[in-house]
């Protein structure tokens, strides 16, 4: 999974020294690894937006909730109708005179309001795009000199990037990560935020303790106490890089752990201090069937997967995912006790997809973060804090930490890493870029190379991991290309793979649509078609780590995925319908290691098989849509030896409505309309649908490997027809075969041309034509002879289905 992260750049900034334009950047860190999806310029459509300030307000006389402001930008007063619950004269505010256009393309103009003449536009902070505020005006420093426009004054001008981060790069979810980053491309310094303050408060012991009941899962617990807080709104220039960076501001002690996450990639969490039992801390799992309420009002029922932050008396938050609703900062919070920890990253990934939530704190948890950072980044945010939102911070912090991060120690081989690479750099080049990237590095024998990763690094744990960064820093563009060298020569496909290719041709000819769905499927379709024990159906090869029962084993048939497929484009409202789908199934082998895996065939028709046209009548899909499909197909692979009998013997078909097919009097599939209750079981019991299913590993062996040439017919062909009626229950390919036979190849097509069913006949009859086509490729075939296999043919055919002829 890969998840974006929205960077200011003027934020980059202040962690490292940039002289590259934006767009440069981009293509620099992308060809890193970290690429960068799009760059935005914010901040710059504020032309004709400048400061005013308000010198008088007065009472709209035609509107009780406006008000008209007398404004002064600079060498000039502005006349303005307003609404805003919070002007005041004497305020410094953003005034967009006429003429200028706004983020969202609304241009300002002089217009009349409720009979008042308004002269420009007083400004909240969405209207220009810099916050979702619009509780009033944008209140501006009283410092700002009036007619200074306002996006020189505020700093506003930005670029905004767009990262996709890997999973494996969770150090640089965080912006001190990705001017990491910049530093070691650049060789520029990294400059780390300062988190200096004064300990006015009481020793922190004597306020609060932290128990950790379960060290596997919080490996360090810090916890820093601050009394007598405001949370009032943050300053604008705070507000401005959580709107930035797609965070939307709360308060200021909110505020701040957003802050310090997106600063660090530290999550953090405040709790108010005064709702907490006994205002004190412990770290203990969950009890199955426990409910707790989480900070968006939602409640869920806990197990013992889940990891939770409690009081003295009760669970308090969701650890590493989401605080709780009783213990969350209000505007009446007067005492915070703020956290900073490290949870483990599969207990959290597992606790946050249990229950369905994933948050900004979860996602950095689950893919690990900084040990070593959990201190510093929470004495980052209480400096904040007491500077934003006030208060005594307590003397000294609580750092529960039973497992000390220990570096790990990695050999770089130097001539291996260049064999690697294809380059010829030194012991001293590879060195220098990893110092780069704050890795210790020392020398030893052998012309090797000792590494420690920094402990933000969780994501560098063997030598190849060092290989990655050095090609990663020196350049990939300056790796040389090479060619390897491989001989050439051709392979020939095998034979299932190029019928493969010539199915799909054919069917997308058809009108047909090709799927793909996934090889993991639910067992459940093996339940819903009642399959025996020892039916393929059930030899399932399960997976080990699943991620849901949906998704738990190897596909048996690809009936299953077929099926919810159709149902979802029924759910849409798609009911004409011609799918289908080329694939393996595995069959569990026994004790074998590995299943055996078949190539399968599956199409599904449904719908309206002929649309209603000035000529043509409309007509849905039925059984012989489908079998025509089949002949029609295989056909085109040069198979003409086809025969259906009566019964799929399958329970996903319905057994008055289903057929097996053989090629060369070899079973390779069958086909038929799906089964009442399976079409139940999947919802779509309102949609008749067909299917084919075919073993595509049984047929490769009775095609033509291609069209071969056959020369027109040098001798003419003599016709012959024969009506007969024999019972419902005889087959039309049981003559035809019988034709055939007797025919050899003399019999160039038997074609059934006429089924009767009428009053003329008796019940449980039917008669059938059928036109014959003999011809032979030697000479001119004499009438007597032809006479001869025709009297021949029909003698067998009342012989074998007890049938007679129809009287013309």
């Amino acid at each position: 999974m890969e998840i974006f992260m929205k960077v200011s750049l003027n934020w980059i900034k202040e962690y490292v020294k940039l002289e590259v334009e934006a767009d440069e950047l981009s293509d620099m860190l992308t060809m890193a690894g970290l690429e960068v999806e799009s760059v935005e310029r914010v901040g710059h459509c504020l032309g004709g937006v400048i400061a005013g300030r308000i010198l008088e307000v007065f009472p709209h006389p035609n509107a009780q909730r406006l008000k008209i402001c007398k404004v002064s930008a600079g060498d000039r007063e502005y006349r303005v109708v307003c609404g805003a619950p919070n002007m005041q004269a004497g305020q410094i505010a953003p005034i967009a005179i006429p003429g200028a256009k706004l983020p969202n393309g609304m241009e300002v103009k002089e217009v009349v309001i409720r009979g008042e003449k308004s002269v420009g536009m007083l400004l909240a902070e969405d209207e220009m795009a810099l916050s979702d505020d619009h509780s009033g005006l944008m209140i501006l420093p009283s410092g700002i000199k009036e007619g200074t426009a306002i996006a020189s004054a505020l700093s506003l001008e930005d670029w905004v990037l767009d990262i996709c981060l890997t999973p494996n790069r969770s150090d640089c979810a965080s912006v001190i990560g990705i001017a990491r980053e910049i530093a070691a491309l650049t060789g520029r310094k990294l400059m780390m935020p300062e988190h200096s303050y004064a300990e006015e408060g009481a020793p922190i012991g004597e306020l609060t303790s932290v128990i950790i009941h379960d060290p596997s899962g919080c490996r360090r617990y810090a916890a820093g106490v601050v009394s007598g807080v405001r949370p009032e709104p943050s300053p604008f220039w705070m507000r401005y890089r959580l709107h930035l960076s797609g965070i939307r501001s709360i308060n200021s002690v909110v505020d701040v752990t957003n802050y310090v996450m997106l600063e660090t990639g530290q999550p953090l969490h405040a709790f108010d201090y005064d709702r907490l039992g006994e205002n004190r801390i412990q770290v203990r799992r969950a009890e199955d069937g426990e409910s707790f309420t989480t900070l968006d009002g939602k409640t869920h029922q806990l197990s013992s997967g889940n990891l939770m932050i409690c009081d003295g008396l009760r669970s308090v938050a969701l650890a590493g995912v989401m605080g709780g609703l009783n213990s969350e900062i209000s505007p009446d919070t007067k005492n915070i006790l703020l956290e900073s920890a490290y949870f483990d990253p599969v207990t959290i990934r597992r606790g946050a997809k249990a229950l369905g939530v994933s948050t900004e704190a979860s996602y950095r948890f689950e893919r690990g973060i900084d040990l070593e950072n959990v201190a510093q980044a929470l004495k980052r945010a209480l400096g904040l804090i007491r500077e934003l939102a006030g208060g005594k911070i307590a003397a000294g912090i609580i750092d529960n930490y039973p497992g000390p991060y220990i570096p790990l120690e990695l050999k770089l081989r130097v001539p291996k890493t260049n064999r690697y690479l294809g380059t010829e750099l030194s012991s001293d080049e590879m060195a220098d870029i990893l110092n780069r990237l704050e890795m210790k590095v020392e020398k030893t024998e052998g012309n090797e190379l000792s590494v420690v990763p920094p402990s933000f690094r969780v994501d560098i744990t063997r030598e190849v991991d060092l290989t990655e960064e050095i090609a990663r820093i020196y350049g990939y563009g300056n790796i040389p290309v090479s060619t390897p060298a491989i001989s050439s020569g051709e392979t020939a496909l095998e034979p299932v793979m190029t019928l493969k290719e010539r199915i799909s041709a054919m069917m997308v000819a058809m009108g047909y649509s090709e799927i793909i769905t996934y090889s993991f499927t639910s067992p459940q379709y093996s339940e819903l078609v009642k399959a025996d024990d020892s039916s393929e159906l059930r030899a399932f090869v399960r997976i080990k780590n699943p991620l849901s029962v949906e998704q738990s084993v190897m596909r048996t048939s690809l009936v299953a995925g077929l099926l919810g497929t159709v149902q979802s484009n029924y759910f849409h409202g798609e009911k004409d319908l011609r799918l289908f789908e080329i694939g393996k199934v595995f069959i569990a082998a026994g004790d074998e290691p590995l299943p055996f895996e078949r190539y399968h065939f599956c199409a599904a028709l449904a719908g309206s098989y002929q649309k209603k046209t000035w000529f043509s009548e409309e007509r849905e899909a039925d059984f012989f849509d489908v079998k025509g499909t089949v002949e029609t197909l295989l056909r085109g692979l040069g198979v003409h030896q086809i025969s259906f009998t009566g019964n799929a013997c399958d329970p996903a078909y319905d057994p008055q409505v289903s057929a097996g097919f053989t090629v060369n009097k070899l079973t390779v599939g069958r086909i038929g309309k799906v089964s009442n209750s399976l079409a139940k079981a999947y919802d779509i019991e309102g949609l008749p649908l067909y299917l084919i299913d075919m073993d595509l590993g049984a047929l490769a062996g009775v095609v033509e490997k291609g069209a071969g040439f056959n020369p027109p017919p040098r001798f003419p062909a003599v016709l012959r027809d024969i009506s007969i009626i024999v019972d419902k229950g005889v087959y039309s390919e049981k003559i035809a075969d019988i034709i055939r036979e007797e025919g050899g190849d003399m019999v160039e097509s038997v074609a059934l041309f006429d089924l009767y069913e009428g009053k003329q006949m008796a019940p449980g009859e039917k008669a059938l034509a059928y036109r014959i086509c003999y011809r032979s490729r030697e000479t001119t075939l004499e009438g007597g002879k032809v006479n001869l296999i025709y009297d021949a043919t029909i003698r067998r055919i009342v012989m074998e289905t007890g049938g007679r002829l129809r009287e013309a």
